[in-house]
């Protein structure tokens, strides 16, 4: 998940219907960048807004370290049974 792919995940998850609970896995995600987090805010975003109950689970080590060096890593919903890689 980095500024290369950025466009093509975006536009392909808007393209996705909805359903009202909406987990992402993102358990084979390697390689991130900032990008990564602000993706998963901009499908918060979306999700909050088609009334959508979101959450995001196996984040990578990598994210969760970019993640809590922006502070940020509270704000990303995350089920009970995630775990880091």
């Amino acid at each position: 998940m980095t500024i290369n792919q950025v466009n093509v995940l975006l536009a392909e998850s808007r393209a996705l219907q909805m359903p009202s609970v909406l987990e992402v896995d993102l358990a084979q995600v390697a390689e991130v960048d900032t990008v990564a987090l602000s993706l998963i805010f901009e499908w918060m975003r979306h999700a909050a807004a088609n009334k959508v109950d979101i959450r995001v689970v196996n984040l990578p080590a990598n994210l969760v370290g970019l993640a809590t060096l922006y502070g940020v890593l509270e704000l990303i919903p995350q089920s009970d049974s995630s775990h880091y890689h």
